[in-house]
Order: structure tokens, then sequence, then C-alpha cells
């Protein structure tokens, strides 16, 4: 019902804008099969500053671990994401369990507060790996706490339509794995810069998890993964295509005013 009220008022008001973006292809088909359209539809993807979010070497990685009080040899996997039910943090917390019983040192790290934080705190008691889950609260700057990790998952069930937490991850040369939904497939490509895992598939987030336990092959797809973000999703190419979307909007509006005058004029 809230979607069917949206549209109704949003529907009027984007057929009569002069471009309408989108930030990936999925956001696009979704609504545009919704009737959501512009005089002009454009992709847009959302990309991140790449000066700020730069990789650092392996001595500060250690430190940032050592002040975040996390194990030398653990592997560690972060989620940057406000404690709330469609992020399912739980899952994570789960699939740390059995990756323990693997006989792999993983480890949580969750950035992060919010209303589902007691929950996941008593998932991991249950699971006994409250001693493995870290929850650092909202933190204003999560560079230190990312490139602390080993990899970065992201479990949404609900609709990230171009997760930002993902690009800067990735931009720290952070492999991520990534729940399929959203504009998830357009960003990873699977086994080259991070994976892919069905919603709620916790037994292929493991796998997925467990494959970047290997040291070589994550730093290999780490490495990928800033490539990506360097050759598609740099903010300068992003803002470089709004420059150049705008402008061609500015002439086409320009000559329309022209003819205007002109068929005024006569």
């Amino acid at each position: 019902l809230k979607e069917k009220i949206q549209l109704a008022y949003y529907k009027p008001l984007f057929r009569s804008s002069e471009c309408l973006v989108y930030v990936c292809e999925g956001q696009k088909r979704y609504w545009v099969q919704r009737g959501l359209r512009g005089r002009r539809t454009e992709v847009i993807y959302n990309g991140v500053d790449l000066e700020h979010w730069r990789p650092v070497a392996e001595e500060e990685r250690a430190t940032r671990r050592f002040r975040l009080g996390l194990p030398s040899d653990a592997f560690v996997v972060g989620m940057s994401a406000v404690l709330r039910p469609e992020k399912n943090h739980v899952q994570l917390v789960e699939a740390i369990a059995r990756l323990r019983q693997r006989g792999i040192g993983a480890h949580a790290l969750l950035d992060g507060d919010g209303e589902t934080r007691g929950a996941i705190e008593a998932r991991a008691r249950a699971l006994g790996v409250g001693r493995a889950v870290t929850i650092t609260g909202l933190q204003k700057d999560v560079r230190p706490l990312v490139g602390g990790c080993d990899a970065v998952a992201l479990c949404s069930t609900a609709v990230e339509t171009f997760s930002l937490a993902a690009l800067e991850a990735m931009a720290l040369a952070r492999p991520v794995v990534h729940s399929e939904i959203g504009g998830a497939k357009e960003m990873i490509q699977p086994g080259h810069d991070g994976y892919l895992f069905p919603v709620n598939d916790t037994g292929t987030l493991v796998e997925r998890l467990a494959a970047l336990a290997e040291p070589a092959l994550r730093g290999v797809l780490g490495e990928n993964a800033r490539r990506t973000v360097e050759e598609r999703f740099s903010e300068r190419s992003m803002i470089e295509r709004y420059e150049s979307i705008l402008i061609e909007l500015a002439a086409t509006r320009s000559k329309r005013d022209d003819v205007r005058r002109r068929a005024t004029a006569h």
C-alpha cells in the first residue's frame, strides 16, 4: 500500500522531469517496470573518494587490529551497518560459529549500533562465540575498523540499492561477500573481487568466507576489488557523469527556449 501511494505521487512528478537518474541498472529495472520514468533515464553508479578510502600498509593494519583487541592470527570478518533487522547481522554471527566449528579462527567485527544489538549479543552467547564477536558502537570514521579486517560481509535481506559500505571496503582492498540483492551483481564479479550468496543462505555464506580464510586468495581478490573501484566506481567518474548530463540538459533547455522565443516573435 505504501509503495502504491508513493507511485501515485511520484509518477507525474518524475514524468515531468528532464532526467531521472538511478544508481544501478537493477534499481532502474525495478522502477521502470512500475512506470516510474522521466523524459530521459540514466544510470550513474555511486562512487567513492579513492584518496580517502586508500589501503594501508600491512604494518598499519596489524597496529589497528592490536588497538581493537583482535587476535593477530584471527580471520576477521567485518560488517559496517546500523544494527537493524534487515541488515541481518545475526546471520554473520551464525556463520562465524560454523567457521569456528571447522577450525577456522573467525572473528566478527560489527561497526555500528542499533535496536538489534541485544539480539545479536544473545545469539553469539547462545552459539558459544560471544568472545569472537565485537560490536564497536557508532564510529565517526570506520576506515581503521574496515582496514583491520580480512574481509567484509553484507547479509542484508532488504534492498541494498548500491551499497556504499561495500564500495568503501573494496576501495580499501577488502574482498566483500554480499547477499544477491539490489545492485550487488553489478558491483562484484564473483571469484574475481569478491563473492555473492543467495539471501538468507548461511551455508553458502560460510563457504564463501571459508575460501577467503586463505590469505593468498583474499589478497588477490582484495587487490582486484581496489582495481574495480578505481576503474568503475570512483567518485571522480560519478561526478563527471553528473556534470556531463547536466551540461547536456542545460544545452537542450537553451535550444528549446530559443525556439519558443522565435515562435513568439513571429
